[in-house]
């Protein structure tokens, strides 16, 4: 029994070093069993993990820490330590949105955005707080806010993630996406690729760390993979660079003046052999 524990540890272990390029979440469920991950819904995706699916996935996280080697126990700690912070304060930070939709004798729809405070203001209603809600937690609890003072009404909602363009597109910017769109969405929002822009050299990253090469990024765009699929989270940067284009006025000088240093050469050969011939 232990030595099939430590098997099945260390098979997770190398896939942690393989695989793993998001913190928390994202890196602690590649620590679990098949059995174990396909609770969590194909179609929740790690952003959208419910508050026992991380309590499960903790658990499971801290076992594999326990039974995992020095070397690795550390990276491990870090995924729990993640996960707890998660479970402690939540998804949502300052500047987050998310567009709630109200239906009740009629629908109004509006953007809220996350304050320093961790409050948005909800239509002409108390505000609302944020602090320590998950993302899958959202939509229920604010339903039960506004259940308290209106009557009848479904509340639904829509949230975004503020990503960073940059590179060869029309308009680079910060743009606000909705999690299940596929990535290159994020391109048609931003004006499209220009003429010189390298598709296959586009790169996903975070606090300037590289998170998705060109290579990854291009089978992503090619299999429609979604933000919330690639983990992407708010303030990541989406950068597609330009290709190496030939600088046609500078090689055009570059070769006259070689001419000119060839045919400096020549007439400085053809005056030393006259001097010698005299």
């Amino acid at each position: 029994m232990v030595k099939a524990a430590v098997r099945r540890t260390s098979r997770w272990i190398r896939m942690l070093r393989g695989t793993c390029v998001a913190p928390g979440l994202a890196c602690g469920l590649m620590l679990l069993p098949a059995d174990v991950q396909s609770q969590r819904g194909a179609a929740a995706g790690a952003q959208r993990a419910t508050r026992s699916q991380l309590t499960g996935l903790l658990s499971q996280t801290e076992r594999g820490a326990a039974e995992a080697k020095p070397a690795d126990r550390a990276r491990l700690l870090g995924a729990v330590a993640a996960i707890r912070r998660r479970l402690e304060l939540g998804d949502f930070k300052p500047g987050d949105r998310f567009v709630m939709t109200l239906r009740q004798d009629s629908v109004r729809a509006d953007t809220l955005v996350v304050r320093d405070s961790l409050r948005v203001g909800v239509l002409n209603l108390p505000e609302f707080s944020v602090a320590g809600v998950l993302r899958a937690e959202l939509e229920d609890q604010l339903s039960a806010h506004v259940a308290r003072y209106l009557r009848n009404a479904n509340v639904r909602t829509t949230q975004l993630v503020r990503v960073s363009v940059t590179g060869a597109v029309r308009n680079p910017g910060f743009y606000y996406a909705v999690p299940d769109r596929p990535l290159n969405d994020l391109f048609t929002a931003a004006g499209g690729p220009l003429m010189e822009a390298n598709l296959n050299k586009m790169t996903v990253s975070r606090l300037g760390r590289v998170l998705l090469d060109g290579t990854q990024t291009k089978q992503a765009v090619e299999q429609g993979r979604t933000l919330e699929e690639l983990d992407v989270q708010g303030g990541d940067t989406v950068h597609l660079p330009q290709q190496r284009r030939m600088d046609w006025r500078s090689i055009i000088q570059l070769s006259f003046v070689m001419l000119s240093l060839f045919l400096g050469v020549l007439q400085f050969l053809r005056w030393y052999y006259d001097q010698q011939n005299q």
